[in-house]
């Protein structure tokens, strides 16, 4: 099950502002967030897990020493159809970080 990507606009600025690698990183680690459901554990990520104190169904990856990003997993069962929506809320800084 392929879980589809989707960014706010306060994500979508930060990812613009990021640098070429830093934009290829974030790249994997949506790939992998695609082929896992949103959560890609043992796939070698820094510091991945969720923030339960921002809300229930919220993970965080550092992709770089500086740069994290959130995400919230959402899914949508119609039948025996699953969807797995991973919206980003957060690329940038760490220290900005909403947890």
């Amino acid at each position: 099950m392929a879980a589809q990507i989707q960014y706010t606009k306060k994500a979508l600025k930060g990812k613009n502002s990021l640098s070429g690698n830093e934009k290829a990183i974030l790249e994997a680690l949506e790939q992998d967030l695609r082929e896992t459901a949103g959560k890609p554990l043992g796939r070698g990520w820094q510091s991945l897990g969720p923030v339960k104190q921002y809300a229930a169904n919220a993970w965080h990856c550092h992709f770089t020493r500086n740069k994290v990003a959130v995400w919230l997993i959402e899914t949508d069962k119609a039948g025996k159809i699953c969807i797995v929506l991973c919206r980003f809320e957060y690329v940038g800084t760490r220290g900005k970080a909403p947890y």
